[in-house]
């Protein structure tokens, strides 16, 4: 029991077991294992596994394990294998070929091998793996000359061919004219003939260089592209090489997964089990459906099964298995056997459930792989941190019905970390740069606002307090939003309140009131006169010296600080960018917002909703802004005009939730950037000439207005109108321009969180500590490193609830279950870009992972901010989840002449592939065809 406590401590824990000895390769097998403690830390977490689960007897293929340590010195010693590899592989290879009775790539019944790698901390199908290593050529001599065999050979060629050079199956279908399924000597010459070609160097015929090479190969993919990207996308610290696994093959009739707790409902007390015909691979590639069989824990009897789709297999040598794929590949009696087995182990793990690689073969299952259940601690955190949020949501009510209702700052900060909430918090509370901007207008936000503010985060959404938005005008005025209405139309929260509320009457109110009305009429004064001169102060006198603070921000060395000087610098930075260059940056968008309103109110009571609301965007379609001036300069960029270096100087301070102060920059990481200028290398138009297009529609509108209002009988509004028009241009395009210099700031503010993370050794950890926190930190580590990992599986497990747009405090038992929909083949939405598109529904949740999507889509996806802009220039249409008339998405949709509507959780009621219709007029979106 004492060695099973240390086994499961080392596998859940990953704390470092020390070995001082130069032994860089451990046997592992069925009664065949060596003594030691399974670390994770030197044997990765694949190989901790097999030797535990061959320490206790279980059916393990035996084969041996090269050490994570062996990876850092293959690196140290300039790629090359240390003194003593080699006789080390060579002693536990013949080992190996004496336990299995095989000789490796020889014979009639040839040693196969799987080379896999396994690091300390799994990293799901970041580096390379290679089965049936050993298989040559010459073993047709010995086991036929069959279609079989040349298969087998044909999956390992690409296989490997694949890891090497990352030449595909179709590369190689298309330069030889033959598929696997010409299955034929003849066949594999072509592949390896073009293989040495397109890499320039020999393919290993001889078994022993085959496997030299998979070791180096799992070895060079420590430092592939795409591992050095998981790791810093996970923060992954403190590992520093991969282990190498070789395991004699297990030849698969059947393979696949199991679960012995379901991760998705732990409620459910059943193991989950999921498989298909022939070598695990094409279950873990994603090429096969396979079959899943839900499993009670109690008697081990299946309760439910689901066929997959098993039209591709890859091959184990010898392999007879008629492979029926209408058929499920497991019975009820291997069914219960592999239960039984997996409660066995879990039971060996003293209860921790675990996820388990078997396979199947001359009647018996063999493991592969087993693991803790990642992401099962997030799992047990959904409903505990639903139902506390439930219960803190009856105590913020007090007892009355309130509502919260999402608000558009979620666009570019779906999910804040701790300290960028804490930040953000303050910046839009009533004494933060927010505030400030109302009280420098001569409104009187309260007491509650100004400590408070006047959001809420609720399972990690940011919403908005109705009761306190009002607040955010005049302390004591007893007026409120209609909370029925804001249920209904949440957009009436943009507007000052404009109801009456007796109960909320102090007992002066009436002495007071003629203050108050005072003060209203002061505050509309010095509101005009602001807004005539907003965008001449704000360019002349107010982002000169900001400019100039941020260049020399710049050039600031933080190395040079203590910590407790960083921590003031920090709050220094907050200050003078937030709450004083951001109240002022927020001015002139703010006053063009206000003019904008006018311009809508007006022609709506004169031509109605539809008719008066898209006059009204028309009209201030193509402006001049910071966003339009990216996206040109991205697909300048693209099309050879512009360098990157040119574009990351100008623009390196944005990035895709730019709000989150833990995301990178792109002047940090520019891949994402670069995978969005490669997206727009075959772009239709240029953003220019869609620009110009739309800056076409606004002028013939604007010529036209005079007609159209006398058309309405308005002609009397006409110099009103045009004056609120004009105001609107000038100042909306600040909503953009002010944005992009205060992310200039906010770029200063996280270099300092930077340099703190630095001296700490936290990586993105420090995100989650709140900014009084970070003070604190050095004198109490052991208390904060706790704190932070419960904060990070909440922050995640939150991120799993489906949250609905407005919140009611009446009913909030399945608040953040899944929202169900009527079903319906058209949904309802705010239409915020006019126009009528139809195309191919494109989901995308982040713009640097979308891919190759095409032409003439309609984009879905949760919300945008400028990093989203390349895939604009192929949509057709625009569907988001949230924003407004003034939300990012909503500009550039106008700007590029598209159709938009804003339609809560549309991602989860769209399917990627439909034929769908966006009606940009009314907010309609139709469901035409299924999956495309």
């Amino acid at each position: 029991m004492q060695q099973t406590k240390k086994v499961l401590f080392a596998l859940r824990r990953n704390k470092m077991v020390i070995q001082t000895s130069k032994q860089w390769v451990y046997f592992f097998g069925e009664k065949n294992a060596e003594s030691i403690t399974p670390d994770k830390q030197l044997l990765g977490g694949k190989g901790a596994g097999l030797l535990a689960m061959s320490q206790a007897g279980f059916p393990v293929p035996p084969g041996f394990t090269i050490t994570t340590e062996t990876c850092s010195a293959f690196f140290d010693n300039g790629n090359k294998w240390v003194d003593g590899l080699y006789d080390q592989i060579k002693d536990n290879l013949e080992k190996l070929e004496k336990l299995t009775g095989r000789t490796f790539g020889k014979g009639s019944k040839p040693l196969l091998v799987s080379v896999r790698s396994g690091a300390a901390v799994s990293m799901p199908g970041m580096m390379d793996t290679i089965l049936n290593c050993g298989i040559n050529r010459n073993l047709a001599d010995d086991l036929g000359d069959t279609p079989e065999f040349w298969k087998v050979y044909l999956q390992f060629v690409t296989m490997f061919s694949k890891c090497i050079g990352g030449v595909t199956l179709r590369e190689f279908e298309k330069e030889t004219g033959k598929t696997e399924k010409d299955a034929t000597r003849e066949t594999a010459d072509l592949y390896i003939k073009y293989y040495e070609k397109r890499i320039g160097r020999k393919f290993p015929h001889d078994p022993w260089d085959a496997l030299k090479e998979c070791i180096d190969m799992v070895f060079d993919s420590w430092h592939s592209e795409r591992a050095i990207a998981y790791r810093k996308q996970n923060d992954l610290r403190g590992v520093t090489g991969t282990a190498v696994n070789v395991q004699s093959m297990f030849p698969s009739d059947i393979s696949g997964i199991l679960f012995t707790q379901d991760p998705g409902d732990l409620k459910a007390n059943q193991i989950v089990i999921e498989g298909s015909y022939g070598l695990g691979e094409a279950i873990v590639s994603g090429d096969v459906t396979p079959d899943r069989f839900i499993v009670s824990r109690d008697d081990c009897s299946l309760t439910k099964s689901y066929l997959g789709n098993k039209s591709e297999m890859v091959y184990a040598l010898g392999s007879t298995i008629n492979a029926d794929q209408e058929a499920l590949c497991l019975n009820d009696e291997q069914i219960v056997e592999l239960s039984k087995l997996s409660l066995s182990i879990e039971e060996y793990f003293e209860g921790v459930p675990i996820d388990i690689e078997w396979g199947w073969a001359d009647g018996k299952f063999g493991l592969l792989q087993s693991r803790p259940i990642r992401g099962l601690e997030i799992t047990e955190d959904v409903e505990v941190g639903r139902i506390e949020e439930i219960a803190r949501i009856k105590m913020l009510s007090k007892g009355k019905r309130s509502v919260w209702v999402a608000h558009n700052l979620s666009e570019t900060l779906p999910a804040p970390t701790p300290l960028s909430w804490d930040i953000v918090k303050h910046f839009m509370s009533g004494s933060g740069g927010f505030g400030m901007l109302y009280k420098d207008l001569g409104y009187k936000p309260s007491k509650k606002v100004c400590e408070d503010g006047f959001l809420e985060l609720i399972c990690g959404r940011i919403y908005a307090d109705p009761d306190r938005v009002a607040q955010l005008f005049w302390e004591g005025l007893p007026m409120t939003y209609d909370l029925q209405a804001i249920i209904k139309d949440k957009s009436l929260l943009e507007a000052a309140p404009n109801k009456f509320d007796a109960e909320k009457t102090e007992p002066d109110f009436l002495f007071k009131f003629p203050g108050l009305l005072y003060a209203m009429y002061k505050c509309s004064k010095k509101t005009a006169k602001a807004k005539a001169s907003a965008k001449e102060i704000f360019d002349q006198t107010i982002l000169p010296p900001y400019l100039a603070y941020l260049e020399k921000k710049r050039s600031q060395d933080l190395t040079l600080l203590t910590v407790s000087e960083i921590i003031s610098e920090c709050k220094d930075r907050i200050k003078n960018i937030l709450d004083d260059f951001g109240k002022e940056s927020l001015k002139p968008g703010f006053f063009g917002g206000m003019a904008l309103s006018g311009v809508h109110q007006m022609l709506v009571q004169l031509m109605g909703e539809q008719e008066g609301a898209q006059l009204a965007r028309t009209l201030c379609m193509g402006l001049e802004d910071t966003t339009t001036e990216q996206n040109i300069m991205i697909y300048d960029v693209a099309t050879g005009h512009k360098t990157l270096k040119e574009l990351l100087e100008k623009f390196g301070h944005r990035t895709v939730g730019e709000m989150e102060l833990s995301t990178e920059r792109w002047r940090e990481n520019s891949s994402g950037l670069e995978t969005m200028i490669n997206g727009l290398k075959n772009a239709n138009r240029s953003p220019r000439e869609m620009h110009d297009e739309n800056k076409g529609k606004q002028r013939a509108a604007e010529g036209s207005l005079k007609e159209t209002l006398e058309e309405f009988g308005g002609s009397c509004f006409y110099e009103g109108l045009k004056s609120d028009l004009d105001m609107a241009r000038e100042l909306l395009p600040y909503r953009e321009i002010g944005k992009h210099y205060l992310m200039m700031g906010y770029e200063m503010i996280r270099m300092t969180i930077l340099e703190l993370s630095n001296r700490f050794d936290l990586g993105r950890d420090i995100f989650f500590l709140e900014l009084f926190e970070l003070e604190k930190y050095e004198s109490d580590k052991i208390k904060y490193d706790e704190l932070i990992a419960k904060r990070k599986i909440r922050w995640q497990s939150a991120k799993r609830l489906d949250m609905p747009d407005v919140i009611d405090s009446a009913f909030i038992k399945n608040l953040g279950n899944a929202i169900v929909y009527e079903s319906s083949e058209e949904l309802s939405g705010d239409a915020v870009s006019a126009g009528i598109s139809t195309g191919i529904a494109r989901i995308v949740f982040n713009p640097g992972e979308a891919g190759d999507i095409g032409v003439d889509y309609i984009l879905v996806c949760p919300s945008t901010d400028p990093a989203w802009t390349s895939l604009f220039i192929n949509a057709k249409g625009l569907v988001i989840e949230k924003g407004g008339v003034l939300s990012h998405g909503s500009i550039v949709a106008r700007d590029f002449g598209i159709p938009a509507v804003v339609c809560p959780n549309v991602t989860s009621r769209i399917k990627d592939g439909q034929m769908v219709r966006v009606d940009g007029n009314t907010g309609k979106i139709s469901i035409i065809e299924g999956d495309q």
